[in-house]
């Protein structure tokens, strides 16, 4: 039945959002839906829809349940859910931090790319990604803040550390373009909606050194039978939250983090020698046709960076037994083309025919520990700051 009704939602939301930015906003129709960015045209209508939706039905309410006093008991259920949604949330992004998933060490392609061609956001990951320990600091107080939230007792402690993270995940997102502004923003605003209630208690503490008075917290399961149901299924909610991200990380280690297996080949490789038809090219820079490095990284893909710094994804399929490497441009599938290679620790030569003409190529595989980047390490004595 879920499900249902998750595909319901989904297909009435894909229907009127882009209905509402035609006919409501007067835009031009959306062409792009979700996808790897939360920072869409789809998702500032969808908030903006929701946004509408909820003072409609905040005013309707208001009208018709205009006698009531208060609504503690609706206000305490809102909490509940929010708080496990935020803490949720914040164990799932602290975890991808924590097994070194969500921001990786920079690639292969990345550490011969020149500094003025990165994004903001590709900085920003590499800035996190290149230390597994920042990176997993960072995580463990995401997961640590959310834990917290998972008990009534050390909600605003659990709210004020998240509070720090968020601020500090929203700030990178606004500053380094990173397309998550809005659902990053919509997290530090739960934080803060959850540390509300204490706020007055904290500035007593904090600001005014006066007396705080002690947090009250009512029950709201009369009965001792819901209440032991209640503590079943959070010690099993929490149990499975962990038992979850901790075997999907350890998981994804293999397939996304540090573990993957490395392709044949794996490594940077700096042309030497190009002959083509017999004849040895001279390897001018002005010559965009002619291969200047040669990149793989992930398996059956290689980057190929051209004399001019252009660069072209290939399909690179490595064969073992027969050695050979079948290699074609993403941009012509129909041909592809089959070269023999020969490699060793230091070097590596394909010979073969690529589109119409006999080809030798002769390459010298860059040792990564020659980047300053990957080789300089951490240091407790620093006599003068290191800063190139």
């Amino acid at each position: 039945m879920v499900p249902f009704l998750s595909e319901l939602e989904y297909s009435f939301w894909h229907a009127f959002v882009p209905w509402v930015t035609v006919h409501v906003l007067d835009m031009p129709p959306i062409t792009v839906f979700p996808n790897g960015s939360g920072d869409t045209t789809y998702n500032y209508v969808h908030l903006l829809c929701l946004l509408a939706l909820s003072l409609f039905i905040m005013l309707a309410w208001s009208v018709l349940d205009r006698k009531r006093d208060h609504y503690e008991g609706m206000h305490y259920w809102l909490r509940v859910m929010l708080r496990y949604y935020l803490a949720g949330t914040m164990i799932t992004y602290g975890f991808a931090k924590i097994f070194h998933i969500q921001m990786g060490y920079p690639s292969l392609s990345q550490l011969v790319q020149p500094f003025g061609d990165k994004s903001p956001m590709g900085l920003a990951w590499s800035y996190v990604g290149f230390s597994k320990g920042f990176s997993a600091f960072a995580g463990w107080s995401e997961v640590i803040g959310g834990v917290f939230l998972f008990f009534r007792r050390t909600t605003a402690l659990g709210a004020m550390i998240c509070i720090a993270v968020m601020m500090n995940v929203v700030a990178m997102n606004f500053f380094f373009d990173v397309p998550v502004k809005l659902f990053s923003s919509v997290l530090l605003l739960m934080c803060f909606f959850l540390l509300a209630p204490d706020a007055g208690r904290l500035l007593n503490v904090l600001l005014l050194n006066r007396t705080a008075e002690p947090g009250l917290f009512r029950n709201f399961l009369p009965r001792r039978w819901m209440r032991i149901t209640a503590v079943v299924i959070k010690i099993l909610f929490i149990g499975a939250t962990f038992y979850g991200e901790i075997s999907s990380g350890l998981k994804r280690r293999y397939q996304w983090g540090d573990l993957r297996p490395k392709p044949p080949l794996y490594g940077i490789y700096n042309a030497r020698l190009l002959v083509r038809n017999h004849d040895t090219l001279p390897m001018l820079l002005t010559d965009s046709s002619l291969c200047k490095q040669l990149i793989i990284q992930t398996p059956q893909r290689a980057t190929v960076k051209f004399m001019n710094d252009s660069q072209e994804y290939w399909a690179f399929m490595v064969d073992t037994i027969s050695r050979t490497a079948t290699v074609f441009p993403y941009t012509d599938t129909l041909n592809k083309y089959k070269l023999s290679y020969k490699a060793d620790s230091a070097s590596l030569v394909l010979e073969g025919k690529l589109f119409e003409d006999s080809v030798y190529f002769q390459f010298s595989k860059q040792d990564i520990r020659s980047f300053r980047l990957m080789n300089r390490g951490f240091r407790w004595v620093n006599e003068y700051p290191y800063n190139r």
